[in-house]
């Protein structure tokens, strides 16, 4: 399989697919997985847009890695996810805080919509 064709399946999957180390290898048309290709290949993901999970990849053909479009709502959510700080810390908790609903108020307007 080609870069071509990873960015595109990344693509058609809502801009985030997991593949195995072996066929990012294999697009890269390296026979082994090392320290120097895995660092290659990172590059490469990066010059054509995609970023990818672990930050680190695994040098052992049959691991998973997810790789991501970014500059997406779901490359800047794992990118956030990823990167400690401060205001990605506050981007998170405003974004999934935990707000009980007002269920008084959404039974209320539950019977006005059927009319009890």
């Amino acid at each position: 399989m080609s870069w071509e064709k990873i960015k595109e399946q990344v693509e058609k999957s809502n801009n985030v697919k997991t593949f195995s180390m072996e066929v990012l290898r294999d697009a890269h048309g390296a026979q082994r997985l090392g320290v120097k290709v895995c660092n290659d290949i990172s590059k490469v993901l990066a010059g054509i847009g995609l970023g990818h999970v672990p930050v680190d990849l695994p040098s052992y053909q049959h691991e998973q890695v997810r790789l991501y479009k970014r500059g997406t709502s779901v490359g800047q959510l794992i990118e956030t996810v990823l990167t400690p700080g401060e205001q990605n810390d506050k981007s998170l908790s405003d974004k999934f805080s935990d707000v009980t609903p007002d269920y008084a108020a959404l039974i209320e307007k539950i019977r006005e919509i059927i009319g009890e």
